[in-house]
Order: C-alpha cells, then sequence, then structure tokens
C-alpha cells in the first residue's frame, strides 16, 4: 500500500497541489473563479482572461482545458462549462484548470483573430527549442500582443500542467476529429523521451472517442508553424502530452457535438486516472473505421476556377478516382468532365463551406495513410 493511502483523508488534503492563476485559487473539493491579465488596452482598461479551477479532494494531476484560440470556435467554451462544474470537483482525483477563452477581444468581435492584429493567434506560441538563436530578427525583440498574453498562458501550464487538451472547430462540414502533432528531437537520448511521449499523446487522443488523424507530414507541419499552436507548443517544448480536437463546424454550438465533446473529455479525464466512473459511450458522432494510422491531408485539388457542389459527405469513404464534386461555370455548364476527383483511397473528414473554388484550391481534408514518421530529428539541427 502506498503511503499516500495510509493516510488520513484531511491529511491527503493538505497534499494537494496549491494552483494560483491570477485571482483565482485552487480549493479542495471546490470550484473557484476568477481571472488574469492579458494586456492593456489603449482605452485604459484590461483585457482579462477566465480561469476556472477545479479541485479534488485527492491528489492527481492537473489537466489543463483551453478553448476560444479562434473567437468563432465556439464548441470548446460550452464544452468547458459542462464539463468543469461543482460536481466534477467533488469526484475529481487532481486539478482541472479551465480558461474557457484564452482570446477574448475575437470572442466579443465573433471573428478568427484578436483586435490587435491580423495574425493567427494559435502561431504565436513559445518557439521554445526551435527558436533561430543567430538570427538577427527585430521582431522576436518585440513580441506581438496576442504573443505576450499566449507566453503568459504558455507559462501557468509550464508551472502547474501535467496534461493538456485545446479545443477548437474546422468548418461547418467535418467529423470531429483528434489531431496526434509531430514530436521532434534533439539526439538519440531526446528521441527516447520523444517516444515515450507519443506514445501517451496517442494513448490520449484514442480516449477522446473521434476520428484520430496524424498531422500534416514533418517539413508542412513545421512550415505552416503549428509548432507554436497552443498544443503543439506545449507538447513539444514542454514534453507535456497534449493535443488539439476539431469540433465540427465554427461559428455554430451544435448540441449533440458538444454532448459528445462532454464524454470524450470526460473519458480523457479517466484515461489521465482523474475519474474512476465508467466509460462513457460516445454516440453523437460517425468514427470511420479504417486499418493503420491516417494523416490530414488537403485534397482534392481544383484545376479551375469554377462553382462546385458536393458528392459526398464528411465520415464518407472514398476511393481513388471516384467524384467528389462536381464543378461548372457561372452559367452551370460543367467544366472539363464535370468533376472533381480524388487520387487517394482515403476517408472524408472536412468539406469546405464555399461553392466557389479556384486553381489549386483544395476542396477540404480527407484521411489517407500516414507513412511520414511521427517522432522526427528537429529541423534547426540541419541548418
Amino acid at each position: 500500500m502506498h503511503l499516500r493511502d495510509a493516510l488520513s483523508p484531511s491529511y491527503r488534503v493538505m497534499l494537494l497541489k496549491s494552483i494560483k492563476i491570477g485571482t483565482a485559487r485552487s480549493s479542495p473539493g471546490k470550484l473557484t473563479y476568477g481571472y488574469f491579465d492579458g494586456i492593456d488596452l489603449p482605452t485604459g482598461t484590461v483585457d482579462r482572461l477566465p480561469v476556472m479551477i477545479a479541485q479534488g479532494t485527492q491528489d492527481g494531476p492537473t489537466f489543463f482545458l483551453t478553448a476560444n484560440v479562434h473567437g468563432n470556435e465556439l464548441t470548446g467554451v460550452a464544452v468547458i462549462h459542462d464539463v468543469v462544474t461543482e460536481d466534477l470537483a467533488k469526484e475529481l482525483k487532481g486539478t482541472v484548470v479551465a480558461i474557457p477563452t484564452v482570446n477574448p477581444s475575437a470572442l466579443r468581435l465573433f471573428q478568427r483573430t484578436s483586435e490587435y492584429g491580423e495574425v493567427d493567434p494559435n502561431r504565436l506560441f513559445p518557439e521554445g527549442k526551435f527558436a533561430k538563436k543567430d538570427e538577427e530578427d527585430e521582431d522576436s525583440k518585440y513580441p506581438k500582443p496576442y504573443e505576450q498574453i499566449a507566453a503568459k498562458i504558455y507559462a501557468f501550464i509550464e508551472k502547474y500542467g501535467d496534461f493538456h487538451l485545446d479545443f477548437h472547430n474546422h468548418s461547418y462540414r467535418s467529423l470531429p476529429y483528434a489531431i496526434v502533432d509531430r514530436i521532434f528531437y534533439d539526439d538519440e537520448e531526446d528521441r527516447k523521451v520523444a517516444t515515450e511521449l507519443s506514445m501517451r499523446q496517442e494513448e490520449m487522443v484514442d480516449a477522446f472517442g473521434a476520428v484520430t488523424m496524424s498531422d500534416f507530414p514533418p517539413k508542412k507541419y513545421m512550415n505552416l508553424k503549428y509548432h507554436r499552436s497552443l498544443s503543439g507548443s506545449v507538447l513539444n517544448n514542454l514534453r507535456i502530452p497534449a493535443f488539439t480536437v476539431e469540433l465540427g463546424g465554427n461559428s455554430v454550438i451544435l448540441p449533440d457535438i458538444v454532448a459528445g465533446s462532454v464524454k470524450g473529455t470526460r473519458n480523457v479525464l479517466r484515461w489521465a486516472g482523474m475519474l474512476t466512473t465508467p466509460k462513457e459511450k460516445i454516440t453523437e458522432w460517425k468514427v470511420p473505421k479504417h486499418s493503420g494510422r491516417i494523416r490530414r491531408f488537403e485534397h482534392p485539388r481544383a484545376k479551375h476556377s469554377g462553382i462546385i457542389r458536393f458528392l459526398v459527405n464528411p465520415g464518407d469513404k472514398v476511393t481513388k478516382g471516384q467524384p467528389i464534386a462536381s464543378i461548372t461555370d457561372i452559367y452551370g455548364r460543367f467544366l472539363g468532365d464535370g468533376y472533381i476527383r480524388t487520387e487517394h483511397d482515403g476517408y472524408v473528414t472536412v468539406l469546405n463551406s464555399r461553392m466557389t473554388v479556384y486553381p489549386n484550391d483544395p476542396l477540404g481534408e480527407i484521411g489517407i495513410a500516414d507513412d511520414a514518421d511521427l517522432v522526427a530529428p528537429n529541423p534547426l539541427l540541419k541548418e
């Protein structure tokens, strides 16, 4: 028997980690609320970020839940409200720290980016090991406004976090799917750590119960600056198991997706040993069955500018050569043979919401077989 198990309940409470984020302070068996200052505004006020801390009465991990990096991606806010409750604090082992919106100005404006600028906020989290220290980069000396907020969020996770889950939305016609990031290592010793971390991440992602997708291959992952996304930065720099989940359509809250996501989040907490109740079955969405690992792939792509009408739905299995959409000119006359076809076998995960396309535009994303390494050398070491 572990010594902790032999201690009285009141003494075990004393062993719980004390967490303070801004005005929010953890309290055993309770849900507490508060905020921390993000950035001073030109109007003489401060942009503040809300914090919720649900702490159990038994020792355990600290799990961070974050949402709304992009202001028009709403589902995660509702999921946090439904998961992080007084009841959760009563049954929890450890602590859940939730930030329902990490980009409050974007939420207020109902847009993807903050009021501070047009840069994607989910590409502004700390570079850490990927920073080019020898490069004379003026921008690195003067962090952008949201970059300053991102550094504060990152610092809280670094100080207290054991696990992290970041909620996003993709587009209206998309399946809920969870992303397995690429993890980069510096040397052989670090490779062992990265490999173990990758396995933990895969387990955690699988526990959520959505379609599991590897992210783009290493080179594209870096080019898109996904290593500077919130979960990518936490995972690759802090070596804390973390992932992003895309919960279907943005700009709208769909009750079935919220309900399934609440179950998925609680299942991840069970995986982490923080809840002891039985795993909940998710019936709110379709999970295509596939053999082997699949990855995100922006496909198929248009060859002409035109008007498209989809012939498939998210979740459908497709085979090479199958028409995905028809394409016409503005008068409804077919362009080419009239169809845009997939060049790969796979599963439809995302279809774009718009009707118009230009040459080389992807129509969405499909999941195809993943033959790229999940654990790869740090690309900066090659430079």
